[in-house]
């Protein structure tokens, strides 16, 4: 196929840097004549001013070193390769401006013969096919959707000459690719992708790695399309099936997501790139966030990217040639085996020093001295202080002495077999191992945490609740129908106690119908209560407290719900009013609900970490939310599900919001919180991390309490 040269080659218009790794870059059409480079290594933007061919350009795709390119005018398509500038002619594009929002397919590089070219736009039930020199584009109806409801809903991508793109139901539609430039298909069809069961909308990207095919399924939450969790599917191809499995990691590599399309990489290959990991962009209400999701420890990290006047739409990965011509084919390690982890020891002094100093030295300390001790240090230092020598291991309950506060407990990846606990206050990071996730097959999600003890959802059926600590475990019977599930749960009492009760909330979308399921132990099902209150009710997400002997749940608007377990009644109160006129979007707000000294205080905070956290505690008198402005010695931690309230250890922490972020890296980490002396956030947002699947829990290491 001819290419035809234009002009310079332009390296003037590529910033500096540019094909040494992985770059995000826009081209933004007739909008502007400029196109802008994302360094997501260095956190920089740049906008460099286009050759005039290039100006009014819109990228709808790429293949290797070339990109494919429309006017959004003279609807003009055909390639440019970015190291020789050289142009070859697609067919002009139709009429229709949504094919400049297609998926773009590319199944070879466009000056060799086989280079075939499909379109695929959301809503369509047809695919447009054409290659280089052809003059028109082939309209390729899909029998498919005559018998089946639905449409195209993309991404797409080509596997084996094979087209893979989602259709409605997240049904995968499998077409051979040569014979449809005749306008034949020859298709197949894998089963739903599902979800994990949660009631969220989600995104699929295709990605091809290592001769593998991968799905990913980024869910999220509510009108501000917060992350809440990130899966990795592999295609498994078999005699008899076709199916996607999911896997714990994608080894070396790492995946990049924009827009709807996804590409792989050695993490060896380009500087500053981390192994097993996926980086995409997104938007949020506080600007642009580039994330990096890290699979070997479920822990979603992300820097904001500089402003940039044309959004996110029609962003795309640039991965230079040279890069991609190192990669080796063998490179992906599928291995699921454990991590080993090393335990540093430090001896301090040599061996002389050592053989001189005595252990009994310790043991002359009266015991009645170092208990004095426990009640001053934290958990973990109390922990180390009775294991210094036998003498002092025999303290009378040092593990109650020691002061507790809360815990940020996530579940890193399921092959490593363990929990992860991140104390706020030490600024620490500790690995348990569990029993509990190595029995675990499916999706785990941490609901609330009470006394220790934490209620752990697997999948869509199963409910248990853990004490992390002493390994304890509560099965609960299955949950009542086929992929059901809690808004909110809670139980009344620590789960050894006689009065122990589970209680599970489920509220119908449209607020006129709430179900309310009850468990004590020794019944074999739940008990389910069904209300239809004559004032509709749309709950937050956060566990209901148990105030004064009844269940008091938050409304997004600022309302209350109340239920009785003795009487088994559900009632939406009629005061405190609303602090919004209307019901907020669903997920425009985290709203926490928690009881501190005797009162109620409801928390209102955004992923905006430019907007403050508001604080309100009901005043009971007159049935009224008044604004709070200082927590008076306490501290509150909130995740998205649960909330505890404590009296701060210190007075440095007090009057203080901690939120399940971290900032830093691998070696060290810090709580961020937000300050109810300054109303913002601490420390920097430079390099923010959050666990996908987190709570905040107290530790408790006594048996049968």
């Amino acid at each position: 196929m001819a290419a035809v040269m234009v002009g310079h080659r332009g390296e003037d218009s590529l910033p500096h840097g540019f094909g040494s790794r992985p770059w995000l870059f826009q081209m933004h059409g007739s909008k502007k004549s400029t196109c802008t480079f994302f360094d997501p290594i260095n956190n920089s933007l740049e906008e460099r001013v286009l050759p005039e061919f290039l100006q009014g350009k819109a990228c709808l795709g790429f293949y290797q070193d070339w990109l494919l390119l429309a006017d959004e005018q003279t609807r003009e398509c055909f390639f440019l390769s970015i190291t020789s500038f050289s142009k070859i002619y697609l067919p002009s594009f139709p009429e229709s401006p949504d094919f400049f929002e297609a998926i773009v397919s590319i199944t070879s590089p466009p000056n060799t013969s086989n280079c075939i070219v499909i379109l695929v736009c959301s809503s369509k039930t047809f695919l447009l096919v054409s290659s280089p020199g052809r003059k028109m584009w082939k309209k390729v109806p899909l029998k498919y959707f005559k018998k089946n409801t639905g449409s195209l809903r993309g991404p797409s991508i080509i596997y084996n000459e094979q087209l893979f793109v989602m259709a409605s139901m997240s049904v995968t539609l499998v077409i051979d690719v040569a014979p449809l430039i005749r306008g034949c298909v020859k298709m197949t069809v894998i089963d739903q992708l599902k979800p994990c069961p949660v009631p969220y909308s989600w995104h699929t990207f295709l990605v091809e790695c290592a001769g593998d095919l991968f799905s990913v399924l980024v869910h999220s939450y509510g009108s501000r399309q917060l992350i809440i969790h990130i899966e990795v599917r592999r295609l498994e191809l078999s005699c008899n099936e076709i199916y996607w499995r999911r896997v714990q990691d994608i080894g070396d590599h790492a995946f990049f997501l924009a827009g709807r399309s996804g590409r792989s990489l050695p993490a060896n290959k380009a500087r500053g790139v981390q192994r097993n990991c996926i980086y995409f962009p997104a938007n949020n209400s506080d600007g642009a966030r580039l994330y990096n999701f890290c699979l070997d420890d479920q822990v979603l990290n992300f820097t904001f990217l500089p402003e940039n006047n044309g959004g996110l739409n029609r962003l795309q990965w640039a991965f230079p040639m040279k890069m991609m011509q190192t990669v080796e084919e063998d490179i992906f390690n599928s291995s699921d085996g454990m991590r080993s982890e090393e335990t540093d020891s430090t001896v301090i002094g040599n061996e002389d020093e050592n053989e001189v100093v005595s252990s009994r030295q310790w043991d002359e300390l009266p015991i009645e001295l170092v208990e004095l001790l426990f009640p001053r240090l934290s958990l973990v230092d109390c922990l180390r202080l009775s294991s210094v020598c036998k003498g002092w291991s025999q303290a009378s309950n040092f593990t109650r002495k020691g002061r507790v506060w809360p815990w940020l407990m996530h579940l890193p990846n399921l092959k490593y077999q363990s929990w992860k606990f991140f104390d706020p206050f030490c600024c620490e990071e500790y690995t348990l191992k569990s029993n509990a996730v190595v029995v675990a097959r499916d999706h785990l999600a941490l609901r609330f945490s009470k006394n220790g003890w934490v209620v752990i959802t697997e999948g869509n059926k199963k409910v248990f609740i853990l004490n992390p600590f002493t390994a304890e475990v509560i099965n609960l019977p299955p949950l009542p129908l086929k992929d059901y599930f809690f808004d909110s749960i809670s139980f009344t009492s620590v789960p050894t106690s006689p009065d122990f009760v589970v209680y599970g909330f489920f509220f119908q979308i449209s607020g006129e119908f709430v179900e309310i399921s009850t468990w004590c132990p020794g019944e074999e099902e739940w008990t389910v209560l069904e209300f239809q209150p004559s004032i509709p009710f749309f709950p937050s997400s956060n566990s209901p407290v148990l105030f004064q002997g009844e269940f008091y749940c938050l409304g997004r608007k600022g309302e209350l719900g109340v239920f009785n377990p003795e009487l088994e009644t559900w009632n939406v109160l009629s005061k405190p009013e609303p602090i919004y006129p209307t019901e907020p979007r669903y997920g425009n707000e985290y709203c926490h609900l928690l009881e501190l000294n005797g009162d109620l205080i409801s928390v209102f905070r955004t992923d905006d970490t430019k907007q403050p956290i508001r604080v309100l505690k009901l005043d009971r008198s007159e049935m009224k939310w008044e604004k709070l402005e200082h927590l008076r010695g306490m501290t509150l931690f909130v995740d998205r599900r649960n909330s505890i309230a404590i009296r701060s250890p210190e007075k440095k922490y007090a009057n203080r919001i901690y939120v399940p972020w971290f900032e830093g890296g691998m070696d060290s980490k810090k709580g961020i919180f937000y300050s109810m002396e300054n109303n913002s956030y601490h420390p920097s947002m430079h390099r923010v991390e959050e666990p996908l699947t987190c709570v905040w829990m107290e530790p408790n290491l006594h048996l049968h309490s």
